[in-house]
């Protein structure tokens, strides 16, 4: 049992449902004990209507038939609806849950894993656990209670028939396990394969300009051609052994099906059992095997899905760099003073990117960081938001150390604008209000105005594309400072503002966001050393 000690993590996901569960698990042993009734309905057909050519017997028995497949039908329906409904409701609180804990991760988690690995264990994986999950707590009592109901009918007919045809259980059994056992290494190879496609053909559409401009169509093809021999080599491996853990076991219960033929046939033909009840015996034989082979199926489910269990418990141990201090302080009136103390990072620990460095700038200032690539730049954005904490040293807002302040409040009042910002497929409008949820259409054009794209997008309603492609690099990069000046940050931190923007642009733009927010603290890194003449206070990384 120590091998199931894993699911105790679903637990928190089932128990607000456990009265559905409950009623659901009732509704199938309703239909469970349903089932047991019908074989033994064939036996009063046939010894007590038909042998004896009784019609009144030959329906009311029909009728019996009818009316119990008829219910049970319902309570099938309505048992399936219902699970549904449920496993929905779990699927999404796990992935909420998984979504959550992605998202409050630092940028080094998404530079270090694959994201069509991340997406896999997200979608894939928690779908899997919390189908076999879900599908162990219906199974297990409809398919005990048939076996136990199966068994004591089988009994009450024939005791030495029912040891015939369970003599080579155990046997079917050991087999079916001893084969499953060997499955589960198959299934995470399955699942790394198929992870690793995943992520490939991610990564080979989101090049795809970068694939067609080097003409490496043929190359690529090439890679996924490997990685899918890969996977179907991996995959065929898996199923030789499942379908041996299946096809054997199915052919040892076959044989003693065909020796309860025997043994049985002989007792009609002796006369010390009636057609009838054979042919009942049989049917609850045969479907004895069903919850056998079910229960056995269910432990191979629980084995495997320990996989996917263990591939989102890794993403779920992946602890965040930054966390929120217990007794956080809220933020009052900001400001929006700025200061770095004896400030150190490094992502790597024998290399600085930021070494003691000390700068302030002033409430509703312009600063200006400057220095070439890799000196820590976009670092300092990263700090500003916590998404990182300095190795040494204090960034502070109004002389508090951000570390102190509750990161929701923080990260209202400190916007970041990034050098290559994202936008969502979606329309202009509905990027435009990841500033402001409540913004109307006029301060939505106004935003627009600022940085100079009212003519570019009188449509509020026009799409942007998949990450914005459907316009050019410097309406994307506007249109993300639109957004940041909705949000109407007391700190907003602009990463390379203009690169994509001629210099009319970049002027229409720093005019804009001067008149847009008067009193807003702006910190501006870049590389052009002409924006000096705007600044109030200079950072040199170089």
């Amino acid at each position: 049992m120590k091998k199931f000690k894993r699911y105790a993590f679903c637990l928190p996901y089932l128990a607000p449902h456990l009265a559905g569960l409950l009623f659901v698990t009732a509704i199938g042993l309703a239909s469970t004990a349903l089932s047991l009734v019908q074989p033994y309905l064939t036996k009063l057909l046939i010894d007590e209507a038909l042998l004896k050519k009784d019609t009144d017997s030959l329906w009311q028995i029909a009728g019996l038939m009818v009316g119990t497949s008829l219910i049970a039908f319902t309570f099938n329906v309505g048992a399936g609806y219902l699970y549904t409904r449920i496993s929905a409701k779990v699927l999404f609180a796990m992935r909420s849950d998984l979504l959550k804990h992605l998202h409050g991760l630092s940028p080094r988690f998404y530079s270090e894993w694959k994201t069509g690995d991340v997406l896999s264990r997200l979608n894939n994986d928690i779908s899997e656990i919390q189908r076999v999950v879900a599908d162990a707590l219906l199974s297990v009592l409809g398919n005990v209670g048939f076996l136990v109901g199966s068994v004591v009918i089988l009994v009450g007919m024939d005791l030495k028939l029912f040891a015939v045809g369970v003599a080579v259980l155990p046997v079917a059994m050991w087999v079916a396990w001893w084969f499953r056992s060997l499955l589960v290494e198959r299934v995470r190879e399955v699942r790394e394969k198929s992870a690793d496609i995943g992520s490939f053909l991610l990564n080979t559409l989101l090049g795809h300009r970068v694939v067609t401009a080097f003409d490496a169509v043929g190359r690529e093809g090439a890679l996924f051609s490997s990685r899918n021999d890969g996977y179907v080599k991996a995959l065929l491996k898996m199923q030789l052994i499942s379908y041996s853990g299946s096809g054997l076991p199915g052919m040892l219960l076959a044989l003693s099906t065909a020796a309860v033929f025997w043994v049985g046939g002989n007792q009609v033909i002796a006369g010390t059992m009636t057609v009838g009840t054979l042919i009942a015996f049989l049917a609850y034989h045969m479907r004895l095997m069903t919850p056998v082979q079910a229960l056995m199926g269910l432990y191979t489910n629980l084995v495997t899905a320990q996989v996917s269990l263990e591939r989102v418990e890794k993403l779920f141990s992946t602890a965040p760099e930054v966390r929120e201090m217990p007794g956080a302080r809220g933020l009052g009136v900001v400001s929006g003073a700025v200061e770095l103390k004896g400030v150190s990072f490094r992502y790597a620990p024998e290399k600085a990117v930021l070494d003691h460095v000390d700068w302030k700038v002033g409430a509703g200032q312009i600063g200006l960081v400057l220095g070439p690539s890799g000196r820590g730049k976009s670092t300092l954005a990263d700090l500003l938001l916590r998404f990182y904490d300095p190795a040494e040293g204090v960034v502070m807002l109004d002389g508090v150390d951000l570390r102190e302040l509750k990161l929701e409040d923080l990260r209202r009042e400190i916007c970041v604008v990034e050098q290559t910002p994202w936008l969502f497929p979606v329309s202009v409008a509905e990027n435009l209000r990841y500033g402001d949820g409540k913004a109307t259409d006029e301060q939505l054009h106004a935003a627009l105005a600022s940085v100079g794209l009212t003519e570019a997008f009188p449509d509020l309603n026009a799409m942007v594309g998949e990450r914005g492609l459907a316009i050019s690099a410097g309406q994307r990069q506007r249109l993300a400072i639109a957004r940041a000046l909705l949000r109407k940050p007391k700190v907003l931190v602009l990463d390379e503002p203009t690169a994509a923007l001629d210099e009319a642009s970049e002027r229409l733009v720093t005019d804009g966001l001067r008149k847009h927010l008067p009193d807003t603290t702006l910190i501006v890194i870049t590389h052009r050393t002409k924006l000096r003449e705007i600044a109030d206070t200079i950072l040199d990384l170089g």
